[in-house]
């Protein structure tokens, strides 16, 4: 019994394999938003610490905007990586 468990296992990999990868494409969508909604609270800290005078504020908005920058260039990114392999 424990036999015919393992091989049908093996035999439906690529059912598995689909739902894995529409489960993965769900959670990428997911961590998009959840990206872009840090990126948001980083930005209004960076202009928080403008407002009060901190003397980093300018490093703070830097790193804030290139952060903005990266996560609106991820989907762009993970296809060209995902062309050279």
């Amino acid at each position: 019994m424990p036999m015919l468990i393992s091989l049908y296992l093996f035999l439906s990999s690529n059912a598995f394999a689909r739902s894995l990868k529409a489960t993965a494409d769900k959670l990428a969508q997911e961590t998009t938003r959840i990206g872009h909604g840090v990126a948001l609270f980083g930005l209004v800290v960076a202009g928080i610490y403008f407002m009060i005078g901190k003397q980093d504020a300018a490093t703070k908005m830097t790193q804030a905007l290139m952060g903005v920058g990266i996560l609106m260039l991820s989907p762009s990114i993970i296809t060209f990586v995902k062309g050279l392999v």
